[in-house]
């Protein structure tokens, strides 16, 4: 069996293909399969990234976020008073 090369494309006509990338590995006489790409849902940030890169954006929207804010109060906190029917 000979080697095999996943590409993706648009096929613009019935006879051209536009690559995304360009095929340097084979030579000479190629077999061509055609399948329509299946739409996939995006992959989630925290899969895509490395730690670093997650990181530096957990570091970005804790900077983006207001300072001014005012903090509550301990006893507003307390059980017995996030349940006023208690």
């Amino acid at each position: 069996m000979g080697q095999t090369v996943v590409v993706y494309g648009n096929l613009n006509d019935p006879r051209h293909i536009e690559l995304d990338e360009p095929v340097s590995d084979i030579r000479g006489p190629v077999e061509v399969a055609i399948r329509a790409k299946q739409d996939r849902a995006p992959v989630p940030f925290f899969e895509s990234t490395t730690v670093e890169e997650w990181e530096l954006e957990f570091h970005a929207w804790i900077e983006g976020h207001d300072r001014t804010t005012p903090v509550p109060s301990a006893e507003s906190l307390r059980r017995e008073a996030l349940y006023d029917d208690r």
